[in-house]
């Protein structure tokens, strides 16, 4: 199982224990990163549909 989880690339000297705590906190780093990132699309998205939906109900005329 070497090399099968990302690692940081810089070596630490003198740090044997570093891959023990590393690798579980670089992973939640990640998903923490990229669930606020979908978050925030997702929000920008949803404010894009809501203007284009205002926007077409006020060009419509009234019969």
């Amino acid at each position: 199982m070497n090399n099968f989880f990302p690692t940081l690339p810089l070596k630490i000297p003198f740090s044997p224990g570093i891959s023990h705590w590393w690798d579980p906190m670089w992973w939640i780093f990640q998903i923490l990163v990229m669930s606020f990132l979908l978050l925030s699309l997702r929000k920008v998205a949803l404010d894009i549909d809501r203007d284009r939906g205002e926007g077409s109900k006020s060009q419509r005329k009234p019969r």
